[in-house]
């Protein structure tokens, strides 16, 4: 650590003296502001907040093989059903030109025409039990009663010409069972298999959308592309006097657009905003405007460094890794406030401006870089995370803290040389430093005052941590309008979110559709016993001709030709004409074995681009399963998934909160645990004193405790973003107590008593840490500007605890110092 900081030094005098290093700075920065400008993007897959496991590896693949997982759906909404219809078409006809828009639809194509004998081919287990019933003499009754009803029911010329080569109605039991697209969209709730809901006052339009969700260029386009569609459909294609029709879009192009325009916005809106909450706390301390022109300036530069660096990551800055620059700012204001306050100490002794900046510079250079050393490892213990998201963030952060303490060191002096040319401003006096001396100014306050630290830690100890929260993860923003469309369109149309996804990879596309009509088989026996709330698979529409062989080869066990007189008796016993319906009985005479081949670009293409691409070289077939979310039924389905195919992968957003639950459970003791050991290393070169190490440690956990204290009692549930910010907060707090042990210790070395030191310590570093500690906690409450819900709750738990950080110093330091020494007054 010694070697280190003397490389540091040694650095810093060399750019302070060399035009060459600082040309080198300069460069530095030019590069940082062009790769900020150009190079910077904001990733919207939030996979990098989930461990790095089967499941997570799985979703990814299937993010990058279908583009994001989702169609393009617009919601069409009015109160009459005939509005809606037509606004519906009149969209349809406008998005028809959009080089974004592959294929459009508000409707599931018809059923396929076949020989009536090939019905078990398209039926999963369900459906092929009701075609054996279908076959009883009681079941070729109750067909034949429905078929003699839509036969005198209104234009049932094209009914009659199918009910000749199919009176039992065969081909369409397939289809007559609920079915599903885009898991809980039901096809054919309308006229034709329109998407229709809700007494005919809300439609969808599905979109096939091209290009990745996960392709910023692509996803805005696409969003553009189909809202000029909208505004077209209802400005020209509408008459003026139709009823009010509105139209909202979601899918995962739209969610993923909307996801990185959130997060743009927050991310400036919360670096801004701590940029201004810090300077407030900073003219408080020094009460001068000029400060701030010292300060902000390398701050700025630190924080433009540490953007640079963002730029590498080459699957762009993810959601939770945002918040670095409001933390950045936060914290890297603690060096400027130190490092200005020793020049303005310079100049009240009499010092050149100059000299001023070389006296601010030696005298801070050590424990403001210590400092940011200490804070920067306790970010970078973040690295050993299984986050993606996490290690982001610690590599930033830690980054962030170092490169601003570096700039405001080499930068922040010279300008306020400039600044300060005049008289230096008289020493403020804060008379809040005289009452928490007095806390624990004799041995019976200090032990009082030890006491009441350690009173959260009874209060957990009667009533536990705070509990996790139900959702560890917010997996997407929710005020995004898109998923509001979402959740509207699932309110709508019976359905519900957290689906799970159901993968099947497989070099050959042939056996990977297979193995997943196998895993579909059972997911329908599950849907029909209710364990699971309804699936959506394409052996529902296109099964593997493996599948369709098996399938003939259970109709064939039926035989039949042998039911070929029972037919032709039931139908003279309902009243037809026998001789009428020679087609059928050719049909059960002589059944069919052809068997389909999958056509990706025949009118199901639309469904085959949803549930198979390729990817690495494998074929991914999905099943998308809606679980009833019961825990026991929930096993149910993941065992039954296993025990059909156990190479098959079951992922999402939801079913990884588990995964989540065990990362978690496994960061975050290692990480705190090696943000305490770097912490102590660094105290230990810094101080040089075991006691006092261990007493910026008690500080620490009095912090800790605290904070956990007040989450349970304000019933504020653990999750991943609060659990991020609680090792930081280590690192962070060291600070304060570091500065005040600091100018303890060197009172004490100059004669005075413990006491005296104590006070002393208290009057010159408490306002300085005070201001740090609010800085910091300025830069957290930034977050709460936020709308992504991850970063505002992390901006809450990271001020929370960066305020209670600044009372636990201010106690535990000076009552641990006087009851360690002895010397306190009775």
């Amino acid at each position: 650590m010694t070697s280190v900081i003397r490389g540091v030094r040694w650095l810093l005098g060399q750019v302070c003296s060399r035009r060459g290093f600082r040309l080198a700075m300069l460069v530095a920065t030019l590069a940082s502001l062009w790769l900020s400008t150009f190079k910077l993007r904001l990733s919207s897959d939030l996979t990098d907040l989930f461990p790095n496991r089967d499941e997570t590896t799985m979703l990814m693949r299937f993010l990058r093989g279908f583009g994001g997982g989702d169609l393009g759906v617009i919601l069409v909404r009015g109160e009459d059903p005939a509005a809606v219809e037509a606004a519906a078409t009149a969209l349809i006809a406008a998005l028809r030109d959009k080089p974004m828009v592959a294929r459009v639809l508000d409707s599931a194509p018809p059923p396929k025409e076949f020989d009536p004998t090939l019905a078990w081919a398209y039926s999963g287990p369900t459906a092929r039990d009701r075609l054996k019933q279908a076959l009883s003499p009681e079941g070729m009754r109750e067909r034949l009663d429905g078929t003699r009803e839509l036969l005198l029911a209104p234009g049932a010329s094209e009914v009659a010409e199918r009910a000749a080569r199919d009176p039992l109605r065969l081909a369409m039991i397939p289809w007559e069972l609920r079915m599903e697209v885009a898991a809980g969209v039901n096809v054919g709730t309308g006229a034709d298999g329109a998407f229709v809901g809700d007494g005919g006052r809300a439609r969808l339009v599905i979109l096939e959308p091209r290009g990745s969700a996960f392709q910023g260029r692509d996803a805005a386009r696409f969003v553009s592309e189909v809202r000029e569609a909208m505004e077209a459909a209802q400005r020209h294609e509408l008459p003026a006097h139709a009823p009010a029709v509105t139209m909202d879009l979601t899918g995962g192009h739209a969610i993923a657009d909307a996801t990185a325009s959130l997060l743009r916005r927050d991310m400036i809106v919360s670096a801004t905003l701590s940029t201004v909450l810090a300077s407030l706390v900073f003219l408080l301390t020094f009460r001068r405007m000029r400060a701030l022109f010292a300060v902000l300036p390398p701050l700025g530069l630190g924080t433009l460094w540490t953007t640079g660096i963002a730029a590498f990551f080459p699957t762009g800055l993810s959601a939770i890794a945002t918040a670095f620059a409001a933390v950045v700012v936060g914290v890297g204001v603690d060096t400027g406030v130190h490092v200005y306050a020793k020049l303005l100490e310079g100049r009240r002794q009499g010092l050149t401006p100059a000299a001023a900046a070389r006296f601010a510079r030696e005298t801070t250079w050590r424990p403001t870089l210590l400092a940011a050393l200490a804070a920067g490892f306790a970010f970078a213990a973040l690295l050993v995370s299984d986050l993606p998201a996490v290690r982001q963030l610690g590599v930033l952060c830690g980054a962030g803290e170092v490169l601003t303490a570096i700039g405001i060191l080499l930068v922040t002096p010279e300008i306020g040389a400039w600044l300060e040319r005049g008289a230096p401003p008289a020493p403020k006096v804060h008379p809040w430093t005289a009452f928490a001396s007095a806390l624990t100014r004799t041995r019976r306050r200090a032990i009082a005052a030890i006491a009441v630290t350690l009173t959260p830690f009874a209060f957990l100890a009667a009533f536990g941590w705070p509990s996790a929260h139900d959702t560890l993860v917010a997996i997407r923003p929710q005020a995004l309008a898109p998923l509001a469309t979402q959740r509207e369109i699932y309110r709508i149309f019976g359905s519900k979110e957290g689906q799970w996804l159901a993968v099947t990879a497989d070099a050959s596309p042939e056996r990977a559709a297979e193995r997943a009509d196998r895993v579909a088989e059972r997911l329908d026996r599950l849907a029909t016993a209710g364990v699971i709330d309804g699936f959506d698979a394409l052996t529902n529409f296109a099964p593997a001709p493996p599948t369709q062989e098996k399938r003939l080869a259970e109709r064939d066990a039926l035989a039949l030709p042998e039911k070929r007189r029972a037919l032709e008796a039931a139908l003279l016993e309902r009243g037809f004409d026998a001789s009428a319906f020679s087609a059928a009985f050719a049909s059960f005479e002589h059944p069919s074995h052809a068997i389909s081949r999958m056509d990706p670009k025949g009118p199901l293409a639309w469904i085959v681009s949803r549930h198979m691409a390729r990817e690495g070289g494998e074929t991914l077939v999905v099943s998308y399963v809606r679980p009833t979310g019961d825990p026991a039924k929930d096993a149910q389905a993941l065992a039954a998934i296993r025990e059909a195919d156990p190479a098959t992968v079951v992922t999402g957003y939801h079913h990884l909160e588990t995964a989540l639950r065990h990362a978690l459970g496994r960061d975050l003791p290692i990480v705190a645990i090696l943000a305490l050991v770097l912490v102590v290393v660094t105290l230990r070169a810094a101080l040089r004193r075991g006691f006092d190490v261990f007493l910026t440690l008690g500080t620490i956990a009095v912090e800790v405790g605290a904070v956990a204290a007040l989450m349970r009692i304000f019933h504020v549930r653990l999750h991943v973003y609060d659990a991020l910010v609680l090792p930081v907060l280590i690192g962070i707090t060291m600070d304060e107590s570091m500065f005040l042990l600091h100018a303890a210790r060197a009172a004490r070395a100059a004669g005075s008593s413990i006491g005296d030191a104590i006070d002393g310590a208290l009057r010159s570093e408490g306002p300085l840490v005070a201001s740090t500690a609010l800085t910091t906690a300025a830069g957290f409450a930034a977050l709460l500007a936020c709308r992504f819900e991850g970063l505002f709750d992390l901006g809450a738990v990271g001020a929370l605890g960066s305020a209670l950080g600044l009372l636990a110093a201010l106690i535990v330091i000076p009552a641990g110092l006087r009851l360690a020494r002895g010397h306190a007054s009775e």
